[in-house]
This record gives C-alpha cells, sequence and structure tokens, in this order.
C-alpha cells in the first residue's frame, strides 16, 4: 500500500514538472524511464554520436494526441517528439531507434537505456500507442455549409473632399437663416418650405432623367440628404471655428433685436 502511494506521489510530481517545463496541456503520464540519452546517427561516418540532451523520458498525454518528452538535464530545453501514426520505430538492442524528419531532412535517432527492463516497457508503451493512432480513423474535416446572407452596407465616413461639400452646405443651409431682418433670425418666425409642384402631364422615365431644354448645370442645385446633412451637423460642432462663427451670428442677431425693441420704446 505504501509503495502504490509512494509511486502515486513521484507520478503527480512528475505530472507537475512536465506541465511547467514543457507543456501546461499535458494531462496524464502513460509510462517512464528514469534515464535515458539521446543518440543521432551520422551517416558520413555510419557511428552514433551522444546529443546534449538526457534524463528522465516520459510518454504522456496532451489533447492533441500523445508526447514523448525528455526532461533534459544537460541544458533547459527539454526534448520533445509529437507522436502520429507515421512514427516509425524500431527496437534493436540497447537503443529505441526512430526516423524524424527535421528541416526537409530524414534524421536516425537512437534513446539509449541503461536499464534493459524500462527499455522494453516503454518499446511495449509505445507500439500500444502507435497502434491506437494507426487504428483510429482520420478526423473528417467538415466542410463549411455557404450562407447566403444579404449583403449589408456599411456607412464609410466621408472623405475630406466629400466633408467639405458637406460642412459648406450645412454651413449655408445654417447660417442663411441668420439674417437680421427678424422674419428668419433666431427667435424670429419660421418659414414653411412649400411642397415642390409636380407637372401635371405624364412622361416617360426617359424624358424624366433628361434635364428640360434651356435648363443650365448651375441652375441644377445639389440634394442634400439626411444621412449626409447629419455627418455634416456632427463634423461642425466638432469643429470650434464654426461654433465661433455660430456664436458670433447669434451675438449679432440678439444685439440688433434688443436695440430694434429699445429703439421702438
Amino acid at each position: 500500500m505504501a509503495l502504490n502511494i509512494n509511486e502515486q506521489a513521484r507520478k503527480e510530481a512528475n505530472l507537475r514538472l512536465l506541465q511547467r517545463t514543457t507543456d501546461p496541456s499535458i494531462s496524464n503520464i502513460l509510462d517512464s524511464a528514469t534515464h535515458v540519452v539521446l543518440y543521432k546517427f551520422a551517416q558520413a561516418s555510419q557511428s552514433w554520436e551522444k546529443s546534449n540532451v538526457e534524463g528522465g523520458l516520459f510518454l504522456a498525454v496532451k489533447p492533441s494526441g500523445y508526447i514523448m518528452v525528455i526532461v533534459n538535464r544537460s541544458s533547459p530545453d527539454n526534448y520533445s517528439i509529437q507522436l502520429s501514426a507515421n512514427f516509425q520505430l524500431q527496437h534493436q538492442d540497447p537503443y529505441l531507434i526512430f526516423r524524424q524528419l527535421e528541416q526537409g531532412e530524414t534524421v536516425i535517432r537512437g534513446i539509449w537505456f541503461p536499464n534493459a527492463n524500462e527499455r522494453v516497457t516503454v518499446n511495449n508503451s509505445l507500439n500500444q500507442v502507435l497502434e491506437r493512432l494507426r487504428s483510429a480513423p482520420p478526423t473528417p474535416v467538415p466542410t463549411p455549409t455557404p450562407v447566403n446572407t444579404p449583403a449589408t452596407k456599411i456607412q464609410q465616413p466621408p472623405s475630406n473632399a466629400a466633408a467639405g461639400l458637406d460642412q459648406g452646405a450645412a454651413l449655408t443651409a445654417l447660417l442663411t437663416p441668420l439674417s437680421l431682418n427678424g422674419t428668419n433670425g433666431i427667435g424670429g418666425a419660421t418659414t414653411t418650405p412649400t411642397r415642390p409642384q409636380h407637372p401635371t402631364t405624364h412622361t416617360t422615365p426617359q424624358q424624366q432623367q433628361q434635364p428640360p431644354m434651356g435648363q443650365t448645370q448651375q441652375q441644377q442645385q445639389p440634394v442634400l440628404d439626411k444621412k449626409s446633412l447629419q455627418l455634416a451637423l456632427l463634423s461642425l460642432v466638432q469643429d470650434d471655428r464654426f461654433l465661433d462663427l455660430l456664436h458670433a451670428q447669434y451675438l449679432k442677431v440678439a444685439h440688433a433685436r434688443a436695440n430694434r425693441g429699445n429703439n421702438g420704446n
């Protein structure tokens, strides 16, 4: 019982170590070896060369699949391999040999186990994992279904040129009533715009699109729609020069009305 408790405690400690030094998403350890050394097979000399990686080996589980990790005691960087169905493994005493593609080149590496029993155990665990990966059906990639949605027209902010035109039109529309005659000024009577008179004769669409004969370009007044006027007003309200001009016009009208009231008395 005490042995099982010690093994569970050691496994939990190793799991926390892997989560801290390798990948926090690692959730379980399937198998491990106390100490291993990583070698690389040199094609030129046809011999094994020792790398700078040695330490405890762990076969672990993470959300994306299975991973083999060597917690490196020679440097802060651990050595990890994401296992897949194409992983090639060979057990050749005293190594576990595997092939790996690195920077477009196939590299042969070997893991040396001082403990032969641990090598056999890890080899069996690796083969079981590879068998699961190879027997599992490929995950289908869902094909997105096109959804026909009506195109939404996004209101673009006006350009500087358009904003200048809108501001000029709105400024003219706002400042024109500020006359001193008292009829259209601030505080004076307001006039109601008359309804445009429609022609009583019936015309074809082609005739409606063409301007009347003799009508010049200067006679065609630009149409300022509600949205353009709103954007122009927002721009004008944020312009200090416009506010100063508007305030000056208001004071002028107010003084004129006050003087006219005093003269009448």
